[in-house]
């Protein structure tokens, strides 16, 4: 039976505003569209997910989320056809706005009805995420961290998913055994695969079609689903 629910945060529970960041491209003379930023996280999942998932289970290479920024950035500079001359001043824009952490502000509306239902049905829930020790400040700011008995950023816990470390200090703080869990995460390799090696299911949470049906695990569309989805597991 599961008694706890683990999030990811980013593109999990809170996205970025890649409106907002294509109207600034735009701007600057390379017209851009949020299909170009989903078409980029789409390449740079596929080209992370490549590399990753054969290297789980042994040891694991360290700050993986480089690598999909790297082909994230290569696939979004590529698309919008920018010269080779400005894809370092480019590059930096994009990498600035997404690290200030207000930029991960847009929370789709299905994500806190899913939350108070899991939370009124008495799971206990938390956060592992992959963030800059910030995460808990932007949950907070969004109205969303009181629904969480923990937030872990491994920026404050010195450990990153996929490492199994991460999800093994979340099964710690909620007082679950690893049956008993069950992680939403966005990256399979990343998130799901991290869960995987700590013995907890995982969901794939594809609201903008990164994956098909060849994973190997349940894909929801929205959070909306998770509720019911818990239940049945």
């Amino acid at each position: 039976m599961i008694r706890a629910v683990f999030f990811d945060a980013g593109n999990t529970l809170l996205y970025p505003r890649v409106d907002e960041l294509a109207g600034e491209l735009t701007a600057s003379g390379y017209p851009a569209t949020i299909d170009d930023f989903h078409f980029s996280e789409r390449e740079g999942k596929k080209k992370l997910d490549a590399w990753l998932r054969p290297q789980l289970g042994g040891v694991l290479p360290p700050q993986v989320d480089r690598m999909y920024w790297m082909e994230y950035l290569h696939a979004l500079l590529d698309r919008l056809k920018a010269p080779i001359d400005k894809h370092g001043a480019m590059t930096e824009q994009i990498i600035e706005r997404y690290r200030d952490i207000r930029f991960w502000s847009r929370v789709f509306p299905d994500t806190e009805p899913a939350l108070q239902s899991l939370s009124a049905s008495g799971y206990i829930m938390g956060v592992i995420s992959n963030s800059i020790g910030t995460i808990a400040e932007q949950l907070t700011r969004a109205g969303l961290a009181r629904y969480f008995r923990f937030i872990l950023d491994s920026a404050v816990v010195g450990v990153e998913k996929p490492d199994p470390a991460i999800f093994r200090m979340a099964l710690e703080q909620a007082g679950v055994e690893a049956a008993e869990a069950i992680f939403i995460g966005d990256t399979y390799a990343t998130d799901l695969g991290g869960a995987k090696q700590a013995g907890i299911r995982g969901l794939l949470i594809d609201r903008f079609d990164c994956y098909d049906d060849s994973v190997d695990c349940r894909r929801i569309r929205t959070l909306g689903e998770l509720p019911e989805l818990v239940r049945e597991f």
